[in-house]
């Protein structure tokens, strides 16, 4: 069984209000307008590497009963190697490093965000 893992977001600083925080820009993936249900994109506007091979592209949250926390449903790297997208998850050494990597951008720009 795979883990769950959420982003909890200080309440100053909900994603949905979020349009750019650093080098990461985030975006509504179903309409704005739509209350329930709600999905945002995690995308990164520069590339870099987290392996040899690996640049993280976008991480796909989804909105939870709990307040200010957001499933993380989803991790895209651009693996050149393959010249393909791959996903990971939380359970994966490259996808916690993608997630540390914008905690830590995230923290430069005073939005606070933790992993749970």
């Amino acid at each position: 069984m795979t883990s769950l893992h959420y982003l909890e977001f200080d309440p100053a600083d909900n994603p949905m209000y979020l349009k750019k925080v650093g080098n990461w820009v985030l975006t509504f993936l179903n309409s704005r307008d739509e209350l329930a249900n709600i999905q945002l994109a995690i995308t990164s506007v520069l590339p870099r590497q987290v392996s040899e091979n690996l640049q993280p592209v976008r991480v796909i949250i989804h909105e939870t009963a709990v307040e200010n926390h957001w499933l993380i449903q989803q991790i895209e790297c651009y693996d050149s190697a393959q010249g393909r997208d791959e996903q990971f998850s939380c359970n994966d050494e490259i996808g916690i490093k993608v997630i540390q990597s914008i905690m830590q951008e995230f923290v430069k720009y005073d939005v606070e965000v933790n992993l749970l």
